[in-house]
Parts: C-alpha cells; structure tokens; sequence
C-alpha cells in the first residue's frame, strides 16, 4: 500500500495589483469609517450610497431590481440555505409594504435553527471540522460541531467567536489542535504549523504555508515569521526546517503583525495563545473584521470585495466599502447576522444577477451585481428532500462516537443546546439476563451454525399496547451486526455481539399496533455461527422492567425485503423464524454474560433529536454530497467551486443516491397527489417558486402519467432538479 504525506502547497498568485501597506511598508491593519457619498434617487441605504458613486466613476448603467419571487429564493437559500416557502413568497407579493423585503429578511435570521444549520457547512470549511475522515484515530483529530452550531444558534460575537477558537474553551480545542498524520509527514505540516497556518488564513486573510518551508514568493512572509506564530502552540521550542530540512536553528515566538503587539515567549502555551487571541480580536486590529465582511460578501454576491479571499493584502475594488463594513461590523458588536442583514437589505444585493463573461485578470473586474452561484452540496440536497417529500432521519452513528473518536456529531448539538431530555431509569443486569434468559437465538433457517459470511436475516414482530408504557427498552444483540428499527425509524445500530444494545425505544411506541424490526448480518470470511436475539422491556409500576416480548419462532423472516416491509403486518415472502439456541445457550451463552456486564443504556436517538429532519449539513458527506463539491475538510477550505464539472454530470444522471431518493420521491409524491395537474403544479411552485408555463405543464402532466405512476413522477422530479433554474442562485 502506498501512502502520499500531506505537503504544504503554495499557490502562485498572479498580479499586477499593488499590495495595501502602510506608510513604512506594512500592512495597513487600522479600522477606517469612511465619508459616505450624497444619495443618489433616494437610496440612502450605506451600501447603495457608495455603490452609487461606484457605477458613477466606472460608468455603469445601474441594472434594475429583481421581482419579489427571485428576491425571496436568492435570499431564503444564501440566509438560511433553504427553498423559500411558497406560502410566504405570496405573502411577500401581495404585500405593499415599503419595508417588505427588509422584514422578510428580518425573519429568515431570527430563525436560529435554520441559520445555525446552514451556516454550519461555511464553517465547517473554514474550521476544518469534520465528523469522520484523516485523523481521528487516537484522538488525532477533534470535531468542534457542537460548540460551532452553539455558537451560531446564540449568534456568539464574532469577536468572541474567534478568541474562543484561537484560546479554546471546552468543545472548540478541535480547531487548534489539527490532523495529527500518520506516517511520515513532511515538516511543514506538524501540527503546530497548521494551527499557525489556518488561524493566519481563515481569520487573517493572510498564506502562510509557503511560508511554512522556505521565505514565501507568493508574499513577504519568512519562515522565521512562520515558525515564530507556530511556536505560539508548542510546548516546546521548534527546530525550524527549511524545504523539510532542519537547519539547526529554534523557532523563536512571536506574531506576525508585531505592530498590534507582542507575546510573552516565556509564557505557558495556553497564555501564549491567549496572547495570541487577544491581539487578534482587538479592536485595533481592522483586518480581522475586512477579512469577515469580505467572505460574508462573496458569499452573497459570488465574489468579494478583495480577490483572493485568502490574499487580504490586495486592494478592494471598493476600499471605502470594505471599511464601511468592517467599520459597521465591530460597532455593532461583531454581528454577523447584522452584517448579513445590511448586505441583504441593501439594492446592491438584490440587482438583476450579472451574467458577464468573467475578467481576464482580477484587476478589471466591475461590480454590475451579484453573481449567479451554483447551489452547494448541502443545499441541493436539502432542496431534493423538501421537494420530494423525504425527510431525511438521524442515524443512529450521528449520536455515538465510535472507537476513533468518529460520528456523534448530532449528539454534540443537543448537547451544547442543553436540550433537556426525560430521565429514562435503565433495567438492571440482572432484569437484562432474565429477559434474555425467557429469549431464543433466531436466524431465517437453520443452519444458523454455519451461516454464509455476509448473510443477512431481516425479522419483525408485531405488538399491541393498549397505553404507551413510561420507560420501554429493547436489550438485542447480533452475531456479528444488527440495525433496529421501531415503526418504521431507524433507532439503532450495533456490531459487538458480547455487549448488547439497550435502547431506550419508549417515544416510538404508541397505544395499538406496533412493529419491531431487526436487519443481522453474519460476518466473518467464511461460514461460521450466526444468530440474533432480542426483548422488548417495559418498566412496571414499581418502576423494574421486564420482558413483553422475546425472539422466538413466532416472529416473521422477510425473504425479500421492500420498502414497507419494516411497518406492514405481512408479505407474500415472509416466514417464521427459526430457533437456533435458547438464550443463554450456544456458542454465545449471553444471558449469562449480561449479568456480569454494567449496563450502559443507549439514549433513543431519534426520540432524542425529536421530528425535526437532518439536514445535509449534519449529515456526513455521501458520494453525491462529493460529486457537488463538500470537501473532505482536511485542509481549510474558503470557497467552494461554483463551475460544474463532468463528475457532477454523471453522478445527478447515473448516481444511485440521487435516484434512490427520486424513486422514493416519486412513490411519495404520487400517492399524496389527487391528479397530474395539480401535482405539477404544486412541484414547480415548490421547487422553482413559479407555475409552469403551458408547456411545461402538457410534458409534465403527460409524464407523470394517467393515471399517476410513481416512475413518472419520478422522472417529473429528475426533469426539474437537472434545470438550471433549480440548480442555481440567479
């Protein structure tokens, strides 16, 4: 197996444009308030005043207004990273209200949950926060989800925000802290120097990573300046290495604007970084709100007020409006949703989409408007389960870690939103074991002992409850893997057969028919003992548990598993099990084992995130999510590619993700739907904020079918969400 080591990469940065210094040749750090411009017809708003005075020097006829339908879509996906709602996009366009668009805004950032969702992916990439991936073996690599979604939900001071990162507080030491690389690593890439590097890049604006193994030719940074800020998080003096060759010399300590102040060389490494923080976040220090104001801008508008968003020390093609902002930005208390909310409100904003061929060179750019942005990986696929009608449910993984430190991200958001939960008492070992004790080992035949490798058994088995019971838990355990599912939802997932799942199942069960299902699979390379065995337990007045139903030879095997068959009663190809040891019987002996086990209950993870879907965001990425462009976040990531490329051609025409959920769209869809006509209607509404043209409307309707079938509104789905109109922010 051939292993590639992570090296530093620089990036050539072309240009004839001059760099923004100061008198004495550095960096102009200082925080101007620049003289706003007369208004112009009326626009008094900050940023039209000095857009205005823009399209005057450079002669550009201003473009008109978007309508309010194009207005509420392009902002409803840049705030909030959803499709506007239909019902409020009428709303908007019946209003007369002078102020309309300016509350429709208003409303779309008071919504905590969706803005901390959505900008959960911006973040995510910066931060390089990730839920799997490189790295978090032996604790390499620590996600921050929940203190990140924390601190978007509350809208924390982007000041705070930042020194929160830099000096970590419980939940945010994952940024600092970076990959720890297996095997060899070129020098540059330790993780002292990736923390130094990406605190530079992300809040900044600035490259250090050539810096990281020779003087930059890409800016003015030596790597002893380099060296000197990743010293800050070591706990010792760092050799430096020149192009991955030591040189002999120690790193000394220092920071890389040395005008905003110094750091004490002999202090801790935690007070260093606080040092570190504390320069950074000052109020002196303005690059750090134009770096902000200046990726909050090309965020909105497809492009910033200084390119490269990674490259601060080129000029604005606006100066006094990147100052305006940045300026604005800290009076306000570094607000980040104020400053999203001032961009938004503005006209500049909401200007007809530019669709002019791209400059040669950066440096004669024109600002005539927004550009048009391609939907990110999370929003398609958020927009095609809105659209189709699927929610997408928690898994289970999202609530637990694994053995490296992987997964449980979802669990990381409840927690840090102290989302209370019920206290749910667990059974006892003893009450576990004599649960399993009255249960049977089951397979779907019986040679269960010597199983094929891979194998799968699926069973259910249906229970009537005449009242929901307060504390209800299914004890399971598979030989090797299981997936429970109560209800049809996903609750949990195990893969070690001598620690059985307890799982608290309590908010899925309801008064009448309820359905256990279970997927096992057998493991191993080849045949070998296979066997699954399970109880469901409630709680009795005295508050003990005991066994209402076991596995035994009564519960259904499903041959032929198709999408209902983890809610309906009966398939033409089901069959009872078969039993193939008693429960502490076997080469498994379980109920035996239990009673020396402490039980450690696992919290329903469903129940515990409540109805409230998944988005993409919290979600890891998928095959599609890649193909649109999530990256793995290894390295910080500030913008993502709007351009399509072939890959993403070929997985939205032949990925089966995408036709998974199109398929089950189109099944859900049709049967929700009284006809063809309204149908269409109510898609391209939803998914495009219009009605069809006639057209458009006859090759719909004729696709659906008469009557509908879930095949042609399938196809329906696919034909829409290939539309740029879909695929697009215009």
């Amino acid at each position: 197996m051939v292993f590639l080591r992570p090296v530093a990469v620089c990036l050539v940065i072309l240009t004839a444009a001059p760099l923004v210094t100061g008198q004495d040749g550095a960096a102009d750090l200082s925080l101007q308030r620049p003289e706003l411009p007369e208004t112009v017809d009326g626009r008094d708003h900050p940023v039209d005043r000095l857009v205005d005075a823009y399209f005057a020097e450079h002669k550009v006829d201003r473009p008109a207004i978007v309508d309010d339908r194009t207005f509420a879509r392009r902002v409803s996906l840049d705030l909030v990273g959803r499709l506007p709602d239909p019902a409020a996009v009428d709303a908007l366009m019946a209003s007369d209200a002078a102020d309309k668009r300016q509350q429709f805004i208003a409303d779309l950032l008071a919504d905590d949950w969706a803005y901390a969702e959505h900008w959960m992916s911006f973040w995510s990439d910066h931060l390089r926060n990730a839920y799997r991936g490189t790295g978090f073996i032996d604790n390499g690599r620590r996600q921050i989800t929940g203190w990140l979604f924390a601190s978007l939900y509350e809208n924390k001071p982007y000041d705070r925000f930042v020194h929160e990162l830099i000096s970590p507080v419980p939940g945010s030491e994952g940024f600092t802290l970076g990959i720890k690389w297996r095997g060899v690593v070129n020098e540059s890439q330790r993780k002292e120097i990736q923390a130094a590097q990406n605190v530079a890049q992300v809040f900044l604006g600035t490259n250090l990573k050539c810096a990281s193994c020779h003087d930059s030719f890409v800016n003015d940074w030596t790597l002893d300046e380099a060296y000197a800020m990743a010293s800050v998080f070591a706990d010792e003096p760092l050799e430096i290495h020149h192009c991955d060759k030591p040189t002999g010399e120690t790193s000394r300590v220092g920071f890389i604007y040395p005008q905003l102040g110094t750091i004490d060389a002999a202090s801790s490494r935690e007070r260093r970084m606080r040092q570190l923080a504390d320069l950074i976040v000052q109020r002196e220090n303005g690059r750090l709100s134009r770096t902000i104001v200046n990726r909050l801008w090309a965020r909105l508008m497809g492009r910033g007020l200084v390119e490269p968003l990674d490259n601060m020390d080129q000029p604005a093609w606006n100066s006094d409006l990147l100052d305006w902002l940045a300026w604005d930005f800290v009076e306000h208390g570094y607000d980040v949703r104020h400053t999203l909310a001032v961009i938004a409100t503005s006209q500049a904003y909401q200007l007809a989409a530019d669709q002019s061929p791209a400059p040669a060179r950066p440096d004669e750019y024109v600002f005539r408007g927004p550009l048009v942005k391609r939907m990110t990986a999370e929003q398609f696929v958020d927009a095609v389960h809105e659209v189709t009608g699927i929610e997408s449910r928690p898994d289970p993984a999202g609530f637990r870690k694994d053995g490296r430190g992987q997964g449980g991200q979802l669990a990381e958001v409840v927690e840090f939103l102290d989302v209370e939960t019920a206290s749910q008492p667990n059974p006892t070992a003893a009450e576990l074991a004599a649960a399993l004790h009255g249960a049977k080992w089951i397979w779907k035949s019986a040679n269960a002992m010597q199983a094929p490798a891979n194998a799968k058994t699926h069973v259910r088995h249906v229970i009537e409850l005449e009242a929901v019971p307060d504390h209800a838990v299914v004890v399971v355990s598979a030989d090797n893997e299981f997936e429970l599912f109560v209800n049809g939802h996903p609750v949990a997932k195990g893969q070690n057969w001598s620690q059985p799942g307890v799982i608290h199942v309590g908010p899925h069960l309801r008064a009448g028919r309820n359905v256990l299902a279970i997927t096992a699979k057998n493991g191993g390379s080849s045949p070998n003992p296979a066997g699954l065995i399970a109880a469901l337990m409630v709680s009795d007045r005295d508050g003990g548990y005991q066994a209402l139903v076991a596995t035994d030879e009564t519960w259904q095997v499903v041959a032929k598993p198709t999408p209902g068959w983890l809610v309906a009663t009966k398939t033409s190809a089901s069959r009872n099990a078969v039993s193939v040891a008693p429960g502490d019987g076997g080469p498994w002996k379980i109920a035996g084992r239990v009673e020396t086990l402490d039980v450690v209950a696992q919290t329903d993870a469903v129940g515990l995130w409540g109805d409230r879907p998944v988005v993409a965001a919290l979600q890891p990425r998928d095959t599609l999510q890649a193909a649109l462009g999530r990256p793995n976040r290894e390295q910080v990531v500030t913008r993502r590619e709007s351009k399509a490329t072939l890959l993403q051609a070929l997985e939205l025409t032949n990925g089966t993700t995408l036709d998974g959920l199109l398929r089950d769209g189109g099944r859900n869809r049709a049967a929700a739907a009284s006809n063809a006509e309204q149908l269409v209607g109510d898609l391209y509404r939803q998914a495009l904020g219009r009605q069809p043209t006639v057209q458009e409307r006859r090759l719909a309707v004729e696709l659906a079918g008469d009557p509908l079938t879930a095949e042609g509104v399938a196809d329906v789905l696919w034909a829409i969400m290939m539309l740029p109109e879909f695929q697009l922010i215009y």
